[in-house]
């Protein structure tokens, strides 16, 4: 059997309208060696940092110019190394020093908060996009794949949360996020958790099994105009697929 190979841990600098530009550090990109434990192709934590900070001061001596670091996972979240604590403080550190004004920012699809140490990590980025996109747990369990009963946890610990940012996809088929009960109990639960902001997603979520369509625009809007209407922060965004 041939054996995967080592996939690149960077990714950019590249522009994107909603992020500016930004450079992409996957803590889960595939490795072939210094892995965290044998059997395991996620890259040690001293691979992510080396790795992250010969590019990074490459990029300042070079006299780029950056506005986010989004940490990513490309096969599994990012909240899920177990090196994570390690990993960020040493980002943050690279940042402060190489590139001051820009923003460490962690793009995440998780679902379980319940961590002390976790959520600890977590308090040091500045900006955390989090797909929040479910009114009931019946549609949480269809489209994540994990118990409805983890929805009202996960809730529970997002409300403390600093700088999170709620990001959504609304789509209808085979599963519906879009009707008028599911948005209001989705806003309801966005009033629980109180995030810094919220994006919705213009680009179709897959979902595994799934025929699914996109909602119009003037649905989106009226989204966003009841969101808008809690006093929360919203905007209306496309997915650029920063998992690059």
């Amino acid at each position: 059997m041939l054996r995967e190979e080592s996939r690149p841990v960077i990714f950019g600098p590249r522009k994107t309208s909603r992020l500016g530009t930004i450079l992409a550090i996957d803590l889960t990109a595939p490795q072939t060696n210094l892995v965290i434990q044998r059997g395991s192709t996620v890259p040690r934590a001293s691979v992510i940092v080396t790795t992250s900070a010969r590019r990074i001061i490459e990029l300042s001596k070079d006299g780029q110019k950056l506005d986010h670091l989004v940490v990513i996972g490309s096969t599994a979240d990012p909240t899920t190394h177990p090196n994570l604590r390690e990993i960020t403080e040493n980002l943050r550190a690279l940042r402060t020093k190489w590139f001051p004004r820009a923003k460490l920012c962690m793009l995440s699809s998780g679902t379980d908060f319940s961590s002390y140490d976790l959520r600890a990590a977590l308090g040091l980025y500045d900006k955390i996009f989090l797909d929040y996109e479910w009114g009931t747990a019946k549609t949480f369990a269809s489209m994540t794949g994990v118990k409805g009963t983890a929805l009202a946890p996960l809730t529970k610990h997002l409300g403390s949360l600093d700088h999170l940012i709620v990001q959504a996809h609304f789509v209808r088929g085979d599963l519906d996020n879009s009707s008028p009960a599911e948005v209001q109990g989705w806003i309801r639960k966005l009033q629980e958790v109180r995030p810094q902001e919220v994006h919705i997603l213009t680009n179709l979520r897959e979902v595994k099994g799934k025929n699914l369509k996109g909602i119009t625009k003037t649905r989106q809007k009226q989204i966003a105009d009841q969101v808008s209407e809690t006093g929360l922060s919203v905007a209306i965004h496309e997915d650029e697929g920063l998992l690059v």
